[in-house]
C-alpha cells in the first residue's frame, strides 16, 4: 500500500494560498453557521410576536367587555346615591331586590412572561418591546383596579338585605359607594388609555369568546331568581 506523503509546499505564495484558501473555508462555514442561528431566531420571534399579539387581542375584547358596562355602573350608582340619601331623612328604605355588579375579567400575560423568558422578547425592535411592555402593564394595572371595585360591589349588595339604614351603616356604605365611583373612573381612564396606547401595533378587533354577564344593567326591581337566570350565573 502505497502511502503519499504531503507534497511540502513551494514558496511563500503557495503557502498563502492554501492557508487563504483554509480561511475562507472556515469563515464560509462559521457565517452559514451564524445565518442559520439568525433566521432561527428570526422564526422564534415571529412565533413570540404572534402569540403576544394573539394575546394582547383576547384582552382587548375583555377591556372593551367592561367598557360596554360602563353607563349602566355610572346609572346604578346614582341609584344607589339616591337611595343612601333618603335614609337620612327617613331610616327605612325601599330595598333594592337586585343590584349587580360590573364585569370584572381576567387579563392574561402568560405568553408575554413566555416570551420573556425565553429571551424572545429581547429580540424585537425597541419601539415594538416597548409598546408591548406598556401594554401589558396598563393591563396589570386595570386587572388590579377590576379586583378592588368587586369588593366594593359585594359590599353594596348588603343592601338587598336590608329594610332599614342606621346612620353608621349610611356613612359606612356612602363611603364604599364613593369608592366605587372613583374605581369606574380609573377602570374607564385606564381602559381607554390601553385600548390607545395599543392602536400602533394595529390589532384585530376580535370578538369576546367568554360569556360577559351584563347584571350591573338590570333593573333594581329584577327578583334574584330572574337575574341569575338572564346572568346565567349566580353573583
Amino acid at each position: 500500500m502505497d502511502i503519499h506523503k504531503p507534497k511540502p509546499w513551494h514558496g511563500v505564495r503557495e503557502f498563502l494560498k492554501e492557508y487563504l484558501i483554509i480561511v475562507v473555508g472556515v469563515l464560509t462555514a462559521l457565517g452559514a453557521e451564524q445565518a442559520v442561528v439568525v433566521m432561527h431566531h428570526q422564526l422564534e420571534v415571529a412565533e413570540a410576536r404572534q402569540l403576544i399579539r394573539g394575546e394582547l387581542e383576547f384582552n382587548a375584547a375583555r377591556v372593551r367587555s367592561r367598557l360596554d358596562v360602563r353607563l349602566c355602573t355610572e346609572r346604578r350608582i346614582a341609584e344607589l346615591q339616591a337611595l343612601l340619601d333618603s335614609a337620612a331623612d327617613h331610616p327605612t328604605i325601599v330595598t333594592p331586590a337586585w343590584i349587580g355588579r360590573p364585569n370584572s375579567w381576567v387579563l392574561q400575560d402568560t405568553r408575554w412572561q413566555a416570551a420573556a423568558q425565553a429571551g424572545h422578547a429581547a429580540l424585537m425592535r425597541s419601539d415594538e418591546l416597548e409598546t408591548y411592555g406598556l401594554a401589558y402593564a396598563r393591563q396589570e394595572q386595570l386587572a388590579g383596579e377590576m379586583l378592588t371595585e368587586q369588593s366594593d360591589w359585594a359590599k353594596l349588595r348588603t343592601l338587598e338585605h336590608l329594610r332599614r339604614l342606621e346612620p353608621q351603616a349610611a356613612f359606612e356604605l356612602n363611603t364604599t359607594l364613593q369608592d366605587a365611583r372613583y374605581r369606574n373612573w380609573r377602570i374607564t381612564l385606564t381602559a381607554n388609555q390601553l385600548l390607545g396606547a395599543e392602536q400602533p401595533l394595529r390589532l384585530r378587533t376580535v370578538t369576546n369568546p367568554t360569556f360577559a354577564p351584563r347584571t350591573i344593567c338590570f333593573p333594581t326591581t329584577t327578583p334574584r331568581a330572574e337575574g341569575e337566570r338572564l346572568s346565567g350565573r349566580l353573583i
